[in-house]
């Protein structure tokens, strides 16, 4: 549920308030569903405000008539016709002699789910009648675009004989049923279904049926994972070629998928066809990539992901036809500053897309078992959530809607505690409401040059560019209009800055002063974890010198300030 403001005194309650699909075009109408529980049957009056950070841009009002217990209604209210924006959402009731009862949401202002690819994965296709009970839990998260993570019946054959449930080859029982019920009920939410869909090869009987289709290493061995997936020949024409492309499309045409989620393996980067010519798969992927989107259809509103591995190769691919751009980070790549300077190359190469970081907290698999620990690997899912959406990207990291990933094999994900799932959320709802804010490709990330921050004594809090244990990261991004975004990301606490590591918990500060040098303007602030990510517009001081020094708000983690005009 949406992060809710209750009053004690009103016996009216809003059980849940969220819009009916995550997003909607922009100049549009947004339905947004609402259930209230009341204590008797009342007439009551509903505003529903659209907010523009912190200024109410649309306003619809309504007298609903309520039951005894919970109704359920749908409202609307016209979006304005901005492009890529997000928005806040607050419904206030009001009954004769109860206090008023008010919710916040959160909607975001597309074109289609690749401007906002807020990403998840969806991995248990056993039984139809849980799919959409699953995908109806990933609405809060604000989810536009999820994977359906091995759902084939091979990875050369992605349709099962017969249309039957079947064992894949590591074994888990899938139901094409279940499959087809889960595209559908994504469609129903709004949300796109991709295909998982394997670049890298085929298992182990295909190879042996089509020996010349393997690829293999300088000394004549067959490149493969683990004796499971062996590499095949992607090479322009190559049979291997043709039928992956008939497969995307395949699924496409079958299952109702919207597109597919090019997988590639990492390492090694070249091989050897059987006909011995030598090839390196960056000078390969960029045409499949264009041959799978062209046989798919942009007209039809598919798209295809692809996977760079370990950022591998990522400006070979930038200039392809994926609907964003998609990281899987490994070691070497293990510091914060790795993930930010990652999104930011993939910022100055990616022609204005957005940017899906997936980066796995193995310390959530190693410690279920420790209640301590648990929730210091839980701390840095959160934590390093913040970090890549800070730095303008999307984390893929969520799992059929309550439990994280570990590793890259995503069944593997473990499940989060109720309370780290509801910091997580937040976190997403924020950068939904202040899409615009955070991860605008307009966003030009800028040295903090005359930025000074100070705690409430006027000591000099330490700070940082990049995100260091020890200090504050103070992320400035400028937009086109010259007015600067000041994210801060409290890393004092923390012993290191590994991304997949145990994280100390968040202590709450309150009292810190931001100096910001220049002209002076109005500045906005807010956090994930504070007032439900409620705006609050600060008053100035002036100094002696151009600029102006702001009280912050009380916030932990994360807090976004905003400068504006007035």
């Amino acid at each position: 549920m949406s992060g809710l403001r209750r009053r004690s005194a009103s016996r009216l309650t809003i059980r849940s308030f969220e819009p009916a699909r995550p997003w909607f075009p922009p100049g549009r109408p947004a339905l947004v569903e609402v259930e209230i529980e009341a204590d008797r049957a009342a007439l009551v009056a509903a505003r529903l405000e659209l907010l523009d950070l912190d200024r109410v841009v649309g306003s619809v009002s309504r007298r609903l008539r309520l039951r005894a217990g919970r109704t359920r209604r749908v409202l609307r209210i016209t979006l304005p016709p901005l492009a890529r924006h997000g928005y806040g959402l607050r419904l206030t009731l009001e009954r004769a002699g109860a206090a008023p009862t008010s919710g916040t949401c959160a909607v975001e202002a597309l074109a289609g789910w690749w401007e906002s690819p807020r990403h998840a994965v969806l991995t248990d296709f056993g039984a139809p009648e849980r799919m959409a009970a699953t995908v109806r839990r990933l609405a809060p998260w604000h989810v536009t675009v999820v994977q359906f993570y091995d759902w084939m019946y091979r990875h050369y054959r992605y349709a099962p004989p017969r249309d039957r449930t079947f064992r894949d080859v590591l074994g888990r029982r899938v139901s094409p049923a279940a499959v087809r019920e889960g595209v559908q009920a994504c469609h129903r939410t709004g949300i796109a279904a991709l295909a998982y869909g394997s670049v890298y090869g085929a298992e182990r009987e295909y190879v042996d049926a089509h020996p010349a289709e393997r690829v293999f290493d300088e000394a004549g061995t067959p490149l493969s994972l683990g004796d499971t997936f062996f590499l095949t020949d992607l090479r322009p024409g190559s049979p291997w070629r043709r039928r992956l492309l008939r497969e995307y499309a395949g699924a496409c045409r079958d299952f109702g998928f919207d597109g597919i989620h090019m997988d590639t393996y990492g390492e090694p980067h070249q091989g050897v066809a059987a006909d011995g010519t030598p090839f390196r798969f960056e000078d390969l992927y960029p045409g499949l990539i264009e041959e799978a989107a062209g046989r798919l259809g942009s007209g039809a509103g598919r798209r295809v992901l692809f996977n760079c591995v370990a950022g591998y190769p990522l400006d070979a691919v930038a200039p392809s036809p994926a609907a964003a751009l998609y990281l899987e980070l490994w070691p070497p790549a293990v510091r914060y500053r790795d993930v930010v300077a990652w999104i930011d190359h993939a910022r100055r190469v990616g022609g204005a897309r957005a940017i899906v970081v997936a980066a796995y907290v193995s310390a959530l698999r190693d410690t279920v078992a420790v209640p301590e620990r648990r929730a210091q690997a839980e701390e840095a899912v959160v934590l390093l959530s913040s970090v890549i959406m800070a730095a303008g990207g999307y984390h893929q990291i969520l799992a059929g809607g309550d439990r994280a990933l570990v590793e890259g094999y995503y069944p593997a994900a473990a499940r989060l505690s109720r309370h780290a799932a509801r910091e997580l959320q937040a976190a997403w709802r924020f950068g939904a409401r202040y899409l615009h804010l955070v991860s605008a490709p307009s966003l030009v990330p800028a040295p903090p040059d005359g930025v000074e921050l100070t705690d409430s004594d006027g000591r000099a809090i330490p700070a940082s560019s990049w995100p260091e244990a020890g200090h504050v990261w103070l992320r400035v991004a400028r937009a086109p209009t010259g007015l600067r975004v000041v994210n801060l990301v409290d890393l004092r606490n923390q012993l290191d800055d590994r991304w997949d590591a145990p994280r100390q918990r968040p202590v709450p500060v309150s009292g810190w002063r931001l100096r910001l040098a220049g002209s002076p303007s109005v500045l906005v602030a807010m956090s994930p974890w504070t007032a439900s990510g409620e705006p609050v517009r600060l008053d100035g001081e002036q100094g002696t010198s151009p600029g102006a020094t702001w009280t912050l708000p009380r916030f932990r983690r994360w807090l976004l300030a905003v400068e504006r005009s007035s």
